[in-house]
């Protein structure tokens, strides 16, 4: 009788353990499984080099952002774009906040709310209107969460809606953190270097104002990156310092930083 169940379970073994391949090929060979690994490992890089500098993680932003195609649901209806995508995201449209704006070239429509677990979030749909007559839409979401892990979760999600708006939706994740103890300008300048080296980044801009300094450089460590000043980038440190309250406040993130700071 024991032999009989072992001959059952054999088939059943042998079909995990192909279904397990599978996934591995899937993983390492398909475009989209290597971006999920690359997305994966890229995220664990920002959270070891914040948690390098000695800084304690406080929130995790999600930015996503696609160029809207002509065929997509209400293309060139900015309130509608945005409320469609604020309610597939999971907020409660009818109690959010609302705005919406125009100008010479642009109208605008943004969802404002907060998911079930208690997240912000904003849904911002944009029309641009050129003077030819030619229009380009934009849906933009902006997502902020204290749970690391949660806001992972939230990433796939975004780029999945956004998915069904446009073929080239991106999906960029910003940790800010704090650090304690006074730092002059040089020891701010010094460890956002530092950052950007354990990154294997070169630097390509520099900014240093007041009591902030900003780093942004190209490492092959990330897989996407944009042209900034016919300059490729995809990395982003930044460190503000906050003599009131002695400390700092530091930002990571890639391609570039899409929150205020």
């Amino acid at each position: 009788m024991p032999f009989k169940n072992q001959k059952k379970l054999l088939p059943l073994c042998g079909g995990l353990l192909i279904a397990l391949a599978a996934a591995a090929l899937f993983l390492c060979l398909t475009p989209a499984g290597q971006r999920l690994l690359a997305a994966n490992s890229e995220e664990k890089i920002l959270l070891n080099l914040l948690k390098s500098s000695g800084a304690e993680l406080r929130t995790t932003h999600v930015t996503g952002w696609v160029k809207v195609g002509d065929a997509a649901p209400f293309a060139g209806e900015p309130q509608e774009m945005a409320s469609l995508v604020a309610g597939q995201l999971g907020l409660n449209v009818p109690v959010c906040k609302t705005e919406s704006w125009q100008n010479a070239y642009a109208r605008g429509g943004e969802i404002t709310g907060e998911l079930s677990d208690g997240s912000q979030a904003s849904v911002l749909g944009q029309v641009m209107e050129y003077p030819e007559g030619n229009k380009a839409s934009h849906i933009m979401v902006n997502l902020a969460v204290e749970d690391y892990w949660k806001a992972r979760a939230y990433k796939k999600q975004i780029g999945q809606v956004l998915s069904r708006y446009g073929d080239d939706e991106r999906v960029a994740v910003s940790l800010s953190g704090w650090l304690d103890g006074d730092l002059s300008d040089e020891e701010l300048a010094a460890r956002a270097e530092e950052l950007m080296s354990k990154a294997g980044a070169a630097v390509q801009e520099r900014v240093a104002q007041d009591n902030l300094v900003s780093l942004t450089g190209y490492s092959a460590r990330f897989s996407r990156d944009l042209r900034y000043a016919g300059k490729e980038v995809n990395l982003n440190v930044a460190m503000r310092r906050s003599p009131d309250s002695h400390g700092a406040f530091i930002y990571v993130a890639s391609p570039v930083i899409l929150t205020e700071y």
